[in-house]
């Protein structure tokens, strides 16, 4: 229990989220993130997705993980539709010690929203 408490004592305000706005500034930038979308492929195929994701259920995440940078401080963030399967895919990628992961805040419900630009 003590790794658990050290973990959750040290959670950043906004628990490693990025708002879809700021996101889309990211994207525009040298320092562009990598999107790793881990909704299912019906719900991507219905509602779009952010150019150059990854897609990735994140039921494949396991058997997948050789798609992500080697490099384990790349920036990535992770979407799923509303924010929750994207958590725990943070969680796993952090566990296996990706140290710049975020989620997007309301998932791809939030980036839509928005208004913000997605592949259909």
């Amino acid at each position: 229990l003590t790794g658990l408490d050290a973990y959750l004592s040290a959670l950043p305000e906004g628990f490693f989220t990025v708002k879809p706005a700021d996101l889309n500034t990211e994207l525009g930038s040298d320092k562009k993130p990598v999107i790793v979308d881990v909704r299912t492929p019906a719900e991507v195929t219905a509602d779009g997705y952010i150019e150059g994701s990854l897609l990735i259920p994140v039921n494949e995440l396991a058997a997948r993980i050789a798609e992500l940078p080697a490099d384990k401080a790349t920036p990535i963030v992770v979407t799923c539709k509303s924010g929750h399967r994207g958590s725990m895919a943070l969680v796993y990628l952090q566990s296996l010690g990706y140290t710049n992961v975020r989620n997007l805040g309301g998932g791809m419900s939030a980036w839509i929203a928005a208004e913000l630009p997605v592949v259909k």
